[in-house]
């Protein structure tokens, strides 16, 4: 054998095995025509592969190789096979006749003479042969090579054909010195090319394979965003009517999206639950389980057991039906509203940190007990502490801590108590989390985080308690007493403070005189540059902003009775702003002093 031709032979057609396969890759990527491996399509994947493998062998017919002793090698036959590899018996017979056809044309006008009639017979039962082969070879492990081997197989029949046909119109030894001339050739470049394509084939419907499971991954994943999203309550800035708490909390979910949550919400008027968790695992089935735990949690709070209790009940919930054996890390209080006294119950979780009469942050490391859905055995132990106004709790998942850097070095507590306590005081909890989360980022300076990220944090407002009176003209001296020792220990200048008692003494009045209503809520506040003062009282529902102003310029005779003491409100004042609260009226003023 010259293998100098047969490398020459096989560099030259790799130039038609190279069209051809890629041919076959653009007809794999093609989506509809993917879909014609549907059974509902069978006649017509059939036809459609039977006229494309018949024009690969036209093709290739026409980019044959020539050898040194004028033989021509081709690699027609290929098209047939991939035909009947991909359209079945029926399929590989329709390219084989166009491909055969073509071969006869090629040989008029006298056919007889030469290969063309039993090249034309060979590539037809070439075609028909691999299609009856197709389904075999596709239940093997390695379909490349055994159509390598076949392919091989094909061809040693295509020569015994020629050979015998040639025998018939001419002496079997030139038969044979015109067959030896090309027999390890044929055999070859048909059994490598026909291996080529079936492994082509066979990688790009791997990747379209991977490429649709990581498509319905990342589905899932959005879905399990999407459950965790929609579940966490966004009612931010604050709590909407409530000035005694600020808070604010945040999620951002790592590429593998797992089950992390926050959760508040009132227990009733004078308890505020708050929460933060993570459970266990990744993707759908954490997300789906965060969504059990969050609302069995609720549940079982909002039930008006002790906390310790509620957190029992809810692990024992958890534990029902949990064949995944999944379980999550939480930490719960509960916030009493008139006393800023907090019970808190701690399941595992990562410790928060509290900041107490303006102390530094420290961890709150007390555990009430394993995790949720850990055990049945577990009974949780609820904690209590008093906090005071300016206190602040914070409170985060393993995200935070856990998070690494390209050095695998942890975020770490001791990095975060520092941070916090490094920070200003007196920063809103929306502020303190974007601070911590822009810190943390810029720890692992753009490494892709594991984990999500929450965080939460809480702070309790210097906000009074509303001061209850009967809504009597002889308790007018009882509120204005109050409010005038409130803002002289704020210091608020005394002309503002006089200003501040002719607002009282017009809004108080109207309750009083019009209102109907047997009780009063006042309350007052400063921040050390605007006053705040709000009434809240029963009655008849009326809107004191939509009340006409009185024309001041109009002549007495002509004026209509009252309307200045309001007019005198609107003036003093930078806002008046009413709102209906169910059965209350609810007058809020503003007025800037600094």
């Amino acid at each position: 054998m010259d293998w100098n031709q047969v490398v020459k032979m096989i560099v030259y057609l790799i130039g038609t095995i190279a069209v051809i396969d890629l041919v076959a890759i653009f007809l794999e990527s093609i989506h509809s025509i993917a879909k014609l491996r549907g059974d509902n399509n069978r006649w017509i994947r059939v036809i459609f592969y039977g006229v494309v493998g018949g024009l690969f062998g036209i093709y290739a017919t026409i980019s044959g190789y020539t050898m040194q002793s004028g033989v021509v090698v081709t690699i027609r036959d290929v098209g047939a096979m991939m035909a009947g590899f991909m359209g079945g018996p029926i399929g590989g017979l329709i390219a084989g006749v166009i491909a055969g056809t073509h071969r006869l044309l090629v040989g008029l006008p006298d056919v007889t003479v030469g290969t063309s009639i039993p090249c034309a017979i060979a590539t037809i039962l070439i075609g028909l042969l691999s299609g009856l082969l197709s389904k075999p070879i596709r239940k093997t492990k390695h379909q490349a090579l055994w159509a390598m081997l076949s392919g091989a197989g094909f061809e040693v029949m295509h020569l015994l054909i020629a050979f015998g046909y040639l025998c018939i119109i001419e002496p079997v030894s030139d038969a044979w010195s015109t067959i030896s001339k090309l027999t390890i050739y044929l055999i070859l470049s048909n059994a490598i090319a026909y291996g080529v394509l079936i492994y082509v084939q066979n990688y790009i419907r791997k990747l379209r394979k991977n490429e649709a499971h990581t498509k319905q991954i990342e589905s899932e994943l959005n879905v399990a965003y999407n459950i965790q999203d929609s579940m966490l309550p966004k009612i931010f800035p604050d709590f909407p009517g409530r000035k005694e708490f600020s808070i604010f909390a945040s999620m951002e979910p790592a590429k593998e999206v797992g089950g992390d949550f926050y959760d508040f919400f009132f227990v009733d008027d004078d308890h505020f639950a708050f929460l933060i968790a993570d459970v266990s695992g990744k993707g759908v089935p954490a997300a789906l389980f965060m969504v059990i735990a969050k609302t069995l949690i609720k549940s079982c709070v909002q039930s008006k057991d002790s906390l310790a209790l509620a957190m029992t009940k809810a692990n024992i919930k958890l534990l029902e039906g949990n064949e995944q054996h999944m379980f999550v890390t939480c930490w719960i209080g509960v916030l009493e509203i008139s006393t800023n006294k907090l019970t808190y119950v701690n399941c595992g979780h990562n410790p928060p940190l509290i900041c107490s009469n303006n102390e530094p942050f420290v961890y709150l490391r007390k555990y009430s007990g394993l995790v949720l859905a850990g055990s049945d055995k577990t009974v949780y132990k609820q904690y209590e502490m008093q906090l005071n106004n300016d206190d602040r709790i914070f409170l985060y998942t393993d995200g935070i801590t856990e998070a690494m850097n390209i050095n695998k070095e942890q975020y770490g507590e001791d990095r975060l108590i520092k941070l916090v306590n490094d920070m200003d005081k007196k920063l809103h909890p929306n502020d303190a989390i974007n601070l911590i989360g822009d810190d943390v980022k810029k720890f692992i300076n753009g490494i892709e985080h594991s984990d999500d990220m929450t965080m939460l944090a809480l702070k309790i407002n210097n906000c009074e308690h509303p001061l209850l009176v009967e809504a009597k003209t002889e308790n007018f001296e009882k509120v204005a007493s109050y409010m005038e020792e409130k803002l002289n220990k704020s210091n608020v200048p005394t002309e503002v403070v006089n200003k501040m008692d002719i607002v009282l003494d017009e809004l108080f009045s109207n309750v009083v005189k019009y209102s109907g209503s047997n009780d009063l809520e006042f309350v007052v506040n400063t921040d050390g540059a605007t006053i705040e003062m709000e009434l809240k009282y029963k009655g008849t529902l009326f809107d004191i902003t939509k009340s006409e102003e009185p024309d001041i310029n109009a002549p007495i005779k002509d004026r209509k009775i009252g309307g200045l003491g309001l007019l005198i409100v609107r003036k003093i004042c930078d806002t008046v702003i009413y709102k209906a609260d169910g059965e209350y009226n609810v007058v809020t003023v503003t007025k800037k002093y600094k």
